[in-house]
């Protein structure tokens, strides 16, 4: 039986707009250059459906036996 894996969604991170990085203002100037911890320098978020993965954990585990 072939299991169909869920496929992520992606979608520009909102923090960086798409960047990987961001500029922000610190005790050790104006402007510094810094790597976008929302996206982990990326750029984008990979996010899954929640009920593709429930189908995918279902099949594996209880039709699969």
């Amino acid at each position: 039986m072939k299991y169909n894996q869920p496929e992520p969604h992606s979608k520009i991170c909102t923090n960086c707009k798409g960047n990987g990085y961001i500029k922000i203002d610190t005790i050790h100037g104006k402007d510094q250059i810094k790597q976008c911890w929302v996206c982990d320098s990326r750029g984008e978020l990979k996010k899954y459906v929640q009920a593709d993965v429930d189908k995918f954990i279902y099949d594996f585990y209880f039709r699969g036996v």
